[in-house]
């Protein structure tokens, strides 16, 4: 166990399923013994938290990544405990909600989150966020513009562009995208690493829904040179390593 493992929590969210699920569990089996498992889910959200019984402390948050009062709720619960690490699945696909909610969840609730977590942050640690491979399929003309989203009241705008779920989705995480690498400057002088991890399909509940929904996704699960959709483990342990 590393001193960053022995004196922060880990902090997970999405953590009632697929990636975010993943990421708990093998954080908890990478050695890091508190863990704060995030997710708007309370009643799976319960059922991540008691699988991991006995492998580590285990605290919950149940509550909305988007909410404004989110990142009080996360402090309150943190207990003055320092963060040691922050694996951001939370975020919502084109088929689970309109344009405007997937901007706020995707976009304005990860840089609420950052927001929360700069100040509690250990020396030492990390923060992982999610994008996707669709944020390489928004012309890199629109980062200035990403760039310019410096506060989470700013992301709705984005509705101006396009109210389109599968562009909003792609847009998001092209901003989620733009958002580690403009904040990885201040938070890098602090002592805290910011990297974002931008997978292609995966197998979870998400993606099966979205790979239903599009069959444009199973064909390209099909000329990928896996044959087939990332496992989350496979995933997941990208953001543990990090």
């Amino acid at each position: 166990m590393t001193s960053t493992q022995a004196n922060g929590v880990a902090v997970i969210t999405g953590a009632a399923s697929g990636m975010g699920e993943a990421a708990a569990r093998l954080m908890a089996e990478a050695g890091w013994n508190s863990l704060l498992l995030c997710d708007i889910n309370p009643e799976r959200l319960a059922a991540s938290a008691a699988a991991l019984a006995g492998k580590a402390e285990v605290a919950t948050l149940a509550g909305d990544i988007s909410a404004p009062d989110f990142g009080s709720q996360l402090s309150a619960a943190l207990g003055g405990k320092p963060i040691g690490a922050v694996i951001h699945c939370a975020g919502l696909s084109p088929t689970m909600a309109d344009a405007a909610r997937i901007y706020d969840v995707n976009l304005a609730g990860s840089m609420r989150l950052l927001d929360a977590v700069r100040p509690l942050m250990a020396q030492g640690s990390a923060i992982v966020l999610f994008a996707s491979s669709s944020a390489y399929t928004v012309p890199a003309t629109m980062d200035e513009m990403l760039k310019g989203l410096t506060s989470a009241d700013h992301v709705a705008g984005l509705m101006q562009v396009s109210d389109n779920p599968g562009a909003a989705y792609a847009i998001s995480k092209r901003g989620v995208k733009v958002l580690a690498e403009r904040e990885s400057l201040s938070f890098g002088r602090q002592g805290v690493r910011l990297a974002s991890i931008s997978p292609g399909i995966i197998d979870t509940p998400m993606g099966r829904k979205e790979m239903e929904t599009h069959t444009i996704m199973k064909d390209m699960v099909d000329r990928s040179p896996l044959g087939r959709a990332a496992r989350a483990e496979e995933v997941a342990s990208v953001a543990v390593f990090l």
